[in-house]
């Protein structure tokens, strides 16, 4: 499991990065593959947890009323 990521995000972080990945991977070098994919998985996961602890509660309001 990667460092840094708690369990409860892990496997909605690796499937996101799996879909991102999805995409970049053709066009970057193989050796660049694990480093992209961390990174991906990495973001995801601290974006989860802003949502969890409330951080972004205000964003997720403008936008919804945006939509709404």
């Amino acid at each position: 499991m990667d460092a840094g990521i708690r369990d409860a995000h892990y496997q909605s972080a690796h499937d996101a990065a799996q879909n991102v990945c999805s995409g970049v991977f053709d066009k970057i070098p193989v050796d660049l593959h694990d480093v992209v994919h961390e990174a991906v998985m990495a973001g995801y996961a601290a974006a989860m947890s802003d949502l969890e602890e409330g951080k972004l509660d205000d964003r997720v309001r403008e936008r919804a009323e945006i939509i709404e």
